[in-house]
């Protein structure tokens, strides 16, 4: 599965530790330390495997999916000016101003809570966000759809939308899953759509009593 992995690597300790284990990484799969394909390692791997722990570039780079954490910015600043540093992505290098001393409740409650959602936005970022799936391929007939989102605008009542609903419901090609079968959000403005005017060698929309969009 493309993109599973996503290593997180808390601390001094697993800054340093997660560090050492990339330089592993790039060894195991034919990488030099820029992320990119190393032409003298004999041993590479089928091209496939780079997907599990790397992220591919429009340069044809290889980015780690890891996120490098500390309070503490020297562990961290050793990677972003050691022998690593064009590896990994700067956004993905994350640090504080300060330790914490070694006092639980300053790491908890003051500096350490400063970080903490910056720290989530960026996992859910790494975890959660494929390029490559923005224009994905998806046959309907294979699945079942989780929710569906009817937006209407213009001469348009709701006798209408739901004449239209139950017209999508009696199609045996749409299926809703099992544990949410009204999953129906609709949405009506009554105000008409409006018209693009025709720029120059354009020749802009007609207008449109009403339209529909679905999703």
């Amino acid at each position: 599965m493309k993109g599973e992995i996503l290593h997180l690597h808390l601390g001094q300790a697993g800054t340093q530790l997660g560090n050492s284990a990339w330089e592993l990484y790039l060894l195991e799969h034919g990488l030099g330390p820029d992320g990119r394909p190393d032409p003298n390692n004999k041993d590479v791997v089928d091209g496939g495997s780079y997907e599990t722990f790397f992220t591919e570039t429009s340069g044809g780079k290889y980015v780690p999916r890891s996120l490098f954490v500390d309070l503490d910015p020297s562990p961290i600043d050793e990677i972003r000016t050691g022998g690593y540093r064009q590896l990994f992505h700067p956004e993905l290098l994350i640090s504080g101003k300060e330790d914490a001393a070694n006092n639980y409740a300053r790491g908890h409650y003051t500096i350490g809570k400063e970080m903490v959602d910056n720290v989530i936005d960026r996992v859910r970022r790494v975890a959660g966000f494929e390029p490559n799936n923005q224009m994905v391929v998806c046959d309907p007939r294979n699945g079942k759809y989780m929710a569906v989102a009817l937006l209407y605008r213009g001469d348009v009542v709701p006798r209408d939308c739901n004449a239209a609903i139950a017209a999508l419901k009696a199609k045996s090609s749409f299926n809703l899953v099992e544990w949410c079968p009204t999953g129906f959000k609709l949405g009506i403005n009554y105000q008409k759509p409006m018209a693009v005017p025709a720029a120059a060698g354009d020749g802009g929309l007609a207008r449109a009593d009403e339209i529909d969009a679905e999703y």
